[in-house]
C-alpha cells in the first residue's frame, strides 16, 4: 500500500501544473476580453492597479506572476518536508485554487462569447 507521503508527493507537481495552466488561461482570456472592450469586474484589482500607478494589463501580469511564484514556493516546501499535514494542505490548496481558476476561465470564455 502506498503511503500518504508518496501519494501527495506524486500529485503536487501535476496540481501545480494545473494551477499554472489555468492561471495563464485566465490571464490570456482576461487580456483578450479587455482588448475587445469588456471591463475587469474585480473592482479591487482595478483600484490597486490605478493607485499603484500600473496599467491594468501590466498589473494583471504582475499579480499572476506573484501567485505562480508563491504557489511554486509552497509546492517546493511541501516536496521537501516530511510533514504530512503540510503536504496535504499545500496539495488541497493548490488544487482548489486551480479549480477556482478553471471556473473563472469558463466564465471569461462565456463573457467573451456573449459579447461578440
Amino acid at each position: 500500500m502506498m503511503s500518504s507521503f508518496h501519494r501527495y508527493s506524486n500529485w503536487l507537481l501535476p496540481a501545480f501544473g494545473f494551477f499554472v495552466l489555468f492561471n495563464l488561461f485566465d490571464l490570456s482570456t482576461t487580456i483578450f476580453a479587455l482588448k475587445i472592450g469588456l471591463s475587469e469586474s474585480n473592482s479591487a484589482l482595478v483600484f490597486l492597479a490605478s493607485a499603484l500607478g500600473f496599467g491594468l494589463i501590466d498589473f494583471l501580469v504582475l499579480i499572476k506572476s506573484i501567485f505562480i511564484f508563491a504557489a511554486g514556493f509552497l509546492v517546493l516546501i511541501a516536496m521537501v518536508t516530511r510533514n504530512q499535514n503540510v503536504k496535504k494542505a499545500v496539495f488541497v490548496s493548490i488544487l482548489g485554487f486551480a479549480l477556482i481558476y478553471a471556473v473563472v476561465v469558463v466564465s471569461n470564455f462565456l463573457s467573451i462569447l456573449l459579447f461578440v
